[in-house]
């Protein structure tokens, strides 16, 4: 996959629909600096971001990954490539979010090991002290850690309108939720709901 040419195509896609960067990454959700990554071909859209790009620039999924406008004699040829690559990517996402799952739930081990030493060792009050800060700092960035790979790995999808999209991190942390969905307001239709997490969207 040529991420150059995608860059390129992309870039060629937002000035015919007369759009600037800082617009395209509004209606995304994400940064300036991230739109202006994918056009220099330093990377490439999330499959979480696809549907809502490819519905932006009036593109086919098989056409942003091949960076060209297909017709229907290379269409089914580009197609095949493009989905091992997202299936690949799937996979990569997954991987993901089972390492900060496990960074998380670690972190959190020490934090008791260090609260439980504190608690039972015949040791200074300054060392217990400072046990219990060493615990609590390491939960918090595995927590951290943690937060951020639920956030940027694949998205969330609304129960109203279907559409899915990537949280601010403001929003995220404060949502009520359970362990597969988030209390969320929807960019798109602006209804609250619990929107279920998605590694990737669907085609």
């Amino acid at each position: 996959m040529d991420y150059k040419k995608i860059g390129l195509f992309l870039a060629q896609e937002r000035k015919a629909k007369k759009l600037t960067q800082a617009q395209v990454a509004e209606k995304l959700y994400v940064s300036e600096k991230t739109i202006s990554k994918w056009e220099n071909g330093r990377g490439l859209p999330d499959t979480s971001l696809l549907i809502n790009l490819c519905a932006l620039y009036d593109l086919s999924i098989n056409e942003l990954l091949s960076g060209e406008r297909l017709n229907e004699q290379n269409y089914k040829a580009k197609a095949e490539d493009n989905m091992e690559t997202l299936l690949s990517q799937r996979k990569s996402n997954k991987q993901k979010m089972f390492i900060s799952i496990l960074i998380c739930v670690c972190t959190l081990s020490i934090l008791f090991v260090c609260v439980a030493l504190a608690s039972f060792l015949n040791i200074p009050i300054w060392l217990r002290i400072c046990l219990i800060i060493y615990g609590f700092m390491v939960a918090v960035c595995g927590v951290g850690i943690c937060i951020f790979f639920d956030i940027n790995v694949g998205s969330f999808e609304c129960k109203h309108c279907g559409k899915k999209f990537v949280p601010t991190t403001k929003a995220y942390i404060f949502s009520y939720h359970n362990f597969t969905a988030r209390k969320l307001k929807c960019p798109f239709c602006g209804k609250t709901s619990m929107c279920k997490k998605r590694l990737q969207n669907k085609d």
